[in-house]
């Protein structure tokens, strides 16, 4: 019977459709479809029966009509909760997003859902015409509208590379004090004895977290906060203008964004002075020859897109995950 169905379809070049299962079946439309998403109240051995009669056929769900069913489709969606950056230093923030997104979409797509990719500009707009089954929120503002504009659509969200106190949110974090320790060890076993760390002057969480673990890791903290109006290189670099006049036996830096960085090394560079720079693995840490802190960016991105299809398959909200750091020796 299975066999003469799907010949019957393969000739007329038609699509199996969910009908066809449940007729094959001898059930109905309802039993295949709770049987097929493993719900409802149907025992294990029909419900197996019916799996191997839609593989027979050939049956796959149509996403369109299960996009209108659920409001989603099986896909996820990624947004920074930063806006749009229009500075030039947009190489630098295109490698760290797109890893976060190829990381996220190979863990979607091996869990059968697709990840979209959001703009981080005119959230108020999309955020109410949104149709994802849930969103991945990287380093959001923690007073900030986007999550809450969010949970109040009714779509699960997970946070990465960031916290924020909100019932049934859960986040995947790196361990800044773990960091910051990582470099200060790297200085230490180098011979350099006075370092200092340049950050930049927005409020995002890993630039707060980062220099409150640096403050309370070193007996004479040295933080300078450059002002990025200008770009995040040119900022960083009038920042180590300042540490390098105002400090002779500054002899290292820990920059954590690395578009800081650059503008660092070409300080020290145009200075003359013997001063090491870290700073994020990445594009820029490898074309510098600098060591770079693992953020586990890749590993972040995996795990908060497990734990978000996770919390929309079971309707529970998963525990929030550190990891820790680790460092890149060049």
């Amino acid at each position: 019977m299975v066999v003469a169905e799907k010949l019957e379809m393969e000739a007329g070049l038609r699509r199996p459709t969910i009908k066809d299962v449940a007729s094959v079946a001898g059930v109905s439309v309802t039993t295949v479809s709770h049987a097929l998403n493993d719900k409802g109240r149907v025992d294990d051995g029909t419900r197996q029966r019916i799996k191997d009669i839609a593989i027979e056929l050939g049956y796959s769900a149509n996403p369109r009509a299960r996009a209108l069913r659920t409001g989603g489709g099986r896909t996820i969606g990624l947004i920074t909760g930063l806006e749009a950056d229009q500075s030039p230093d947009r190489d630098s923030r295109f490698d760290w997003y797109m890893r976060t997104a190829f990381a996220g979409a190979a863990e979607a797509l091996r869990l059968g859902y697709a990840l979209v990719l959001m703009p981080p500009s005119d959230q108020q707009a999309w955020v109410r015409e949104l149709t994802v089954d849930g969103v991945l929120v990287i380093d959001p503002e923690p007073e900030g509208e986007l999550v809450p504009q969010l949970l109040g659509r009714n779509l699960p969200v997970v946070v990465i590379g960031g916290q924020i106190d909100l019932p049934g949110v859960a986040t995947v974090a790196l361990d800044r004090r773990s960091a910051v320790a990582e470099v200060l060890k790297h200085f230490a076993r180098r011979g350099r004895r006075r370092p200092a760390i340049v950050i930049d002057d927005s409020r995002r969480q890993m630039t707060v977290g980062t220099a409150e673990a640096y403050r309370a890791s070193c007996a004479e903290p040295l933080v300078e906060i450059a002002d990025t109006a200008q770009g995040r290189s040119a900022g960083g670099a009038a920042a180590m203008m300042r540490l390098l006049e105002a400090d002779p036996l500054l002899d290292a830096i820990y920059a954590p964004l690395d578009s800081i960085a650059v503008g660092c090394v070409s300080a020290i560079a145009d200075s003359g002075r013997d001063v090491e720079v870290v700073t994020a693995e990445g594009l820029v840490a490898q074309a510098y020859g600098l060591c770079g802190v693992d953020t586990r960016r890749e590993d972040q991105a995996a795990e908060a897109a497990k734990m978000l299809i996770d919390q929309i398959e079971t309707g529970v909200s998963p525990r929030s995950r550190v990891l820790t750091a680790g460092l890149v020796e060049r």
